[in-house]
């Protein structure tokens, strides 16, 4: 007689993956975060350097704001949620999904995060020496989407490491870290029609290299490294092309990167020409 079936329990989430979708007018890509318990739990958003979100209109504070994972304890139904905690000189304001007003939150106060929430910021123009306080801010805007993630369902390794399945096979982890955001796949370890000479894949490799840390620097706010790493590594593509065959499979997945990047590399150099001309005419 067979065994009876018992019913898997569903898997619970270990944490949250976040989207920020900047407004338009910025200009900047999403960025998206992991976090989960003993791993990553906090996003800082702010004008210093070392900030997961740096942002330098006039009026952002050093440490603006964080976007935090919530305290285990306080899971509802061990569903996971987070927390945006204001932490300014001039303000966070929040605007739920479908509403048209965003409202100021308390200084030093905390919200629990929704999906499709607004947040823009600062919420007032700092003082200028002699003038009354204008009411024309510039605003950094973005949008938060918020995802459970699941554990493997063959397993669930300790936060940050691969489960074993994946480290045999040469796959991915069962939710991939997406803090930094990299191309869209690996072009040195794609399929291809020929073997590629070592000296043609030292090439591509340096090249993804070079790319992954311009979008790493470009996600910190440092455009003008971004810059120049997006610029070398586009070098080392362009020299590693009239090294494939025409026909090989390479040619076109290395021609699609080039034209997304350059593309990525002349929107790093437009912001940097935006932020010079605002911190000129912002105090």
């Amino acid at each position: 007689m067979p065994a009876p079936i018992v019913p898997k329990e569903p898997r619970k989430a270990e944490g949250l993956a976040l989207t920020l979708t900047f407004d338009a007018a910025d200009g900047r890509e999403p960025l998206e975060f992991d976090l989960e318990v003993g791993d990553k739990e906090v996003i800082t958003v702010g004008r210093a350097p070392k900030s997961d979100v740096v942002c330098t209109l006039s009026g952002i504070s050093w440490h603006h704001l964080e976007l935090k994972l919530a305290d285990p304890d306080l899971w509802d139904g061990g569903v996971p949620h987070m927390v945006l905690r204001d932490l300014s000189m001039n303000g966070t304001g929040i605007r739920a999904k479908g509403e048209s007003t965003a409202q100021k939150m308390k200084k030093e106060g905390e919200v629990r995060v929704t999906d499709g929430m607004t947040v823009c910021f600062p919420m007032k123009k700092p003082k200028a020496k002699g003038k009354e306080d204008g009411k024309d801010v510039v605003q950094q805007i973005f949008t938060l989407n918020v995802e459970q993630l699941l554990p493997s369902p063959a397993e669930s390794p300790a936060p940050g490491q691969r489960s074993q399945a994946a480290t045999q096979q040469g796959g991915e982890p069962p939710h991939k870290k997406r803090a930094v955001q990299l191309p869209n796949g690996s072009i040195s370890t794609a399929a291809t029609a020929a073997p590629m000479s070592e000296a043609c894949r030292n090439r591509v490799t340096k090249g993804e290299a070079l790319v992954r840390s311009a979008r790493h620097a470009e996600s910190r706010g440092r455009l003008a490294e971004a810059f120049d790493q997006y610029r070398r590594g586009l070098q080392h593509m362009i020299k590693a092309l009239p090294m494939l065959e025409k026909d090989d499979a390479q040619v076109g997945a290395i021609s699609t990167m080039l034209k997304d990047n350059l593309e990525r590399a002349a929107l790093v150099k437009e912001r940097q020409g935006r932020l010079k001309l605002a911190e000129i005419e912002l105090p």
